[in-house]
């Protein structure tokens, strides 16, 4: 993923205020967070949608999927760097839609010895503190409404990874970390659930991925003596047993008073908006309809080189295509 994203059932009807509009939601809540274009942004690496900004447009040609999508995602880095036309459109067009915002952010500071140029760091020498407030306080000053925030990855950048640089802090450390970087979102915006997104890869975690989140999870609740809110499973799809796993995390983060989410997405190597919209909907398929899934949160997010188009979402290959099949097959 790229930085720089109580508790009723998802079978049965939630309600979800944004905005002072009430929205009810069947199953699952859908969050939608598309990679905006190539740009100077930190965490931009090419690719993206090259029609981004026409989503929030006037009669933007998907009426299906505005209706359905709870919350839009950005990534912390394009907020900073977006200019102020763009994100006052954005943000308008959101709030006129009664769509809050979702954002993805790094929750750990780099050391002058480790974790600058790794993921949910923000680099030495670029204050965290500075940098959180300032794309905060941009939606704050244009009236933005910022239900989530789901840190980038924490405990596996911060603590697990087989990466050199990376600083390789104790768990309690870095849930002291997100403890801090909690509230300084809350400063901003006091009613946010800030929540943990996390990579699912089973030979990267000992003894396996169930027990390294539980303790991961059940640390953070002992240091901050609260639970984080919510959960998001970063799934390696190449592991054929993915949908067994996921479904073991979902029993095992409702039974922590969790709330459990899913990422549906392609794959890095895809050569086509086509396969990559392809596997998104297979993947839904595969968790929801054909093993049973149940999450509260379906987000379809990219931070690879496809999809190029999201619109419009009469066409199944773009992006809001495929939240329309979602909607169609599953809600």
């Amino acid at each position: 993923m790229i930085a720089l994203c109580i508790c009723a059932s998802s079978s049965v009807h939630a309600q979800v205020t944004l905005g002072g509009s009430e929205r009810h939601q069947k199953s699952a809540s859908i969050w939608f967070h598309p990679k905006p274009p190539a740009m100077d942004w930190p965490g931009g690496n090419g690719g993206g949608s090259t029609d981004f900004l026409a989503l929030f447009q006037p009669d933007a040609p998907w009426p299906n999927a505005i209706a359905r999508v709870s919350v839009f995602g950005m990534y912390a880095g394009w907020i900073t760097a977006a200019s102020d036309q763009d994100l006052q459109e954005t943000v308008a067009f959101l709030n006129a839609h009664h769509m809050g915002v979702e954002i993805e952010a790094p929750a750990l500071q780099a050391l002058a010895t480790c974790g600058s140029g790794v993921e949910g760091y923000v680099p030495y020498g670029l204050s965290l503190h500075n940098f959180t407030l300032a794309y905060l306080q941009r939606l704050k000053a244009l009236g933005a409404q910022v239900p989530f925030v789901k840190v980038d990855e924490p405990f596996y950048f911060g603590s697990v990874v087989d990466d050199p640089r990376s600083c390789h802090f104790p768990v309690s450390e870095v849930a002291a970390e997100v403890r801090d970087y909690a509230q300084l979102v809350k400063s901003v915006y006091p009613n946010v659930a800030v929540g943990d997104v996390e990579p699912v890869i089973a030979s990267a975690y000992t003894p396996n991925v169930g027990a390294a989140l539980r303790h991961w999870h059940e640390t953070y609740r002992k240091v901050t003596g609260a639970r984080l809110p919510f959960f998001l499973a970063d799934i390696d799809f190449s592991n054929p047993a993915w949908p067994l796993i996921v479904k073991s995390l979902e029993h095992q983060t409702r039974q922590r008073g969790m709330r459990f989410g899913i990422i549906y997405i392609g794959d890095q190597q895809d050569t086509s908006d086509a396969e990559w919209s392809s596997k998104s909907v297979a993947r839904f398929e595969t968790y929801q309809i054909q093993n049973g899934g149940r999450p509260d949160y379906v987000l379809f997010q990219s931070w690879q080189p496809h999809p190029e188009f999201c619109l419009p979402e009469s066409d199944p290959t773009t992006f809001t295509g495929v939240l329309d099949a979602y909607i169609g097959a599953i809600d």
